[in-house]
């Protein structure tokens, strides 16, 4: 480090900033709830590290010279990274004591955010934490209304009064019992002749990856209709285990502890993707605990395997 730094005090670089800004030591020494003398000690002893003068001395008051305004313009910033240095610290030992509610999707734990809550509840044992959602619509629902903070979704989703990140692509994949069936990529118009499961029957059509789905039937000129609907996409794995009909999923999953093994997968054509995305309210600012587990959920999401960054 410079030695001229190593010899300036926060205090000589404050009384510089203030009298500059408000034209006067005696300005400067009221802002600071200290006496004048003080003020302009501090600035010449400031001025002697430097080896410039930083200020034209009149009768009225103080300018600052060249070399001032040079060094002032630094200083400001200097002070102002470091107000939000000390906030940034209050935040953190604020959040250390707080609460969140924050939003999930159905199936999470083939992203192992089971493992990102571990982590973080270890690493802040004073924060008290809320997951809710059985779905992606509904959690940015939940995210509108104001009743959850954020919320880590399937895209797409109705976007109104929300700001929605993309943090991660994954690929949906046909699944079926039947290797004839998973030989090379599935059509829509393949999958509207074939007996279906359908999970996430709360949602309906509002689910992202059914919702994708539909639209591509629609395009077609086609109407999916499901052999069965139930409620979790467990279930709906294991009746396609038992050969009643084939399903669709993230490809996540497909590593998981609950797929069955025996189930064979292969892409849509043209291949179809979710894409997770982070949602806040438009316009709302974190609390100091949800800023927190929001930088854990991206430096979590950063490190997935088996999935493609969207573009």
């Amino acid at each position: 480090m410079d030695t001229k730094v190593q010899l300036l005090s926060l205090q000589q670089v404050r009384c510089a900033v203030e009298a500059a800004d408000r034209g006067s030591f005696t300005a400067a020494a009221d802002a600071l709830d200290v006496s004048q003398p003080a003020v302009a000690d501090q600035v010449r002893i400031l001025e002697r590290v430097l080896g410039v003068e930083v200020f034209h001395r009149r009768a009225r008051g103080v300018v600052a010279t060249l070399a001032g305004e040079a060094f002032l313009a630094h200083a400001r910033a200097a002070l102002a990274e470091l107000a939000e240095a000390v906030q940034a610290a209050d935040e953190v030992a604020t959040a250390r004591a707080g609460a969140l509610a924050f939003g999930l999707f159905a199936s999470p734990v083939a992203y192992r955010i089971d493992e990102l809550v571990t982590d973080f509840a270890r690493t802040y044992p004073g924060i008290t934490l809320r997951l809710v959602g059985q779905n992606s619509s509904d959690a940015a629902d939940r995210v509108r209304s104001g009743e959850l903070e954020a919320a880590l979704v399937a895209l797409p989703i109705d976007a109104d009064r929300l700001d929605v990140r993309p943090l991660l692509r994954d690929e949906v994949v046909y699944v079926s019992a039947d290797p004839r069936r998973t030989r090379r990529a599935v059509t829509i118009e393949e999958l509207a002749q074939r007996p279906i499961v359908f999970f996430d029957v709360g949602s309906g059509d509002s689910d992202p990856t059914r919702r994708q789905l539909l639209e591509r039937a629609q395009e077609a000129g086609l109407r999916l209709q499901p052999r069965i609907e139930v409620e979790t996409l467990i279930m709906a794995l294991r009746l396609v285990a038992d050969g009643l009909g084939d399903t669709y999923l993230p490809r996540a999953h497909v590593a998981g502890p609950h797929f069955p093994p025996g189930l064979r997968t292969t892409s849509f054509d043209p291949p179809m993707y979710d894409t997770l995305a982070l949602v806040t309210r438009s316009r709302s600012t974190l609390s100091p605990a949800m800023r927190l587990f929001v930088a854990h959920v991206e430096a979590h999401v950063a490190m997935l395997s088996g999935a493609t960054r969207p573009t």
